[in-house]
């Protein structure tokens, strides 16, 4: 790259294979790549497949998402943060058309990332181990009888923690038959003077007894779950690193390498089309000499940042 100076009027615009921009008051000229590297390698084309789903997946959580990733890195947003750590997470592999009409498949991703200690959750009827002791959670239990059966049995915990149940159901358009998630986010504040009925701010899916510790009323079918622990000293929220447990037999199809081989070939297959990190696709077209092209990544946030409660 070559920065020009001097008196010679600044231009902007391409000229053979020189590109010439404006920028910070300064002529930069830079040369035009003759070609466009997209790799198309098995596994190169594996990762980029499990794209469209985790995307798909993120969009329905992002309202829920802030303060999830304690340690991101500064100017790094929730939408990298999800998308990077679950590349690495079961594949699930959706075809094209599914992909346009806003399929997704509830999949064992990484919703929170903190240096809080992870919720174990275990058994065919999902239990946590955060012990309660005595407590038999009732109709008529209040929000600080679970407080205080919550920090007087775990060492982890203390009065102003917060818990958190996250609930992903798996859906069928009744249209077209495409698959889709609903989430459901219930927070409670651990406040042992708070009188309030649990049962009118917290759901039995996440806040029952089960063999004496919390957990679902229900076994898991059809759906994901998580438990996240938070707590916030100094205005910095601190979070339990958590995986969303779920429902084996959701991955029984999406999950395979005959629907890998399905869903590239609902592309174009792997010479003729890529997908993006945004889950859409494009064919790559070079025009020799010039390097101009279509297609590429993005890195943006899809998503807006909330709250629940």
């Amino acid at each position: 790259m070559a920065t020009g100076s001097g008196i010679i009027r600044k231009v902007s615009g391409k000229v053979g294979d020189l590109v010439y921009v404006v920028r910070g008051g300064q002529q930069i000229i830079r040369g035009v790549p003759t070609s466009i590297k997209n790799p198309r390698t098995e596994a190169q084309m594996e990762q980029r497949m499990k794209w469209p789903n985790i995307l798909a997946v993120y969009r329905t959580l992002s309202p829920y998402l802030k303060d999830c990733f304690e340690n991101k890195p500064a100017g790094q947003t929730d939408y990298n943060r999800f998308m990077g750590i679950n590349l690495n997470a079961g594949p699930v592999y959706l075809e094209k058309d599914k992909v346009r009409l806003g399929a997704a498949i509830v999949a064992p991703y990484v919703i929170s990332q903190g240096s809080l200690p992870a919720i174990q959750v275990s058994g065919a009827t999902p239990a946590t181990d955060i012990a309660l002791g005595a407590l038999e959670i009732g109709d008529d239990t209040t929000v600080g009888e679970l407080a205080q059966a919550v920090v007087q049995n775990n060492s982890g915990y203390r009065y102003g923690d917060q818990l958190s149940f996250f609930r992903l159901v798996q859906e069928e358009d009744s249209q077209d038959g495409h698959p889709y998630v609903t989430v459901s986010a219930t927070r409670v504040n651990l406040d042992p003077a708070d009188t309030s009925v649990l049962r009118d701010v917290a759901p039995a899916s996440g806040f029952s007894t089960v063999g004496g510790t919390l957990g679902a009323d229900a076994a898991l079918e059809g759906a994901g779950v998580a438990w996240v622990h938070s707590r916030t000293v100094n205005g910095k929220t601190h979070v339990s690193s958590q995986r969303l447990v779920v429902d084996n037999d959701l991955l029984d199809e999406h999950g395979t390498t005959q629907m890998l081989s399905t869903a590239t070939n609902s592309y174009g297959g792997t010479t003729e089309i890529f997908i993006r990190p945004d889950g859409t696709s494009g064919g790559m077209t070079v025009d020799e000499g010039t390097g101009s092209g279509t297609g590429g990544g993005t890195d943006e946030d899809d998503g807006n940042e909330g709250s629940f409660g």
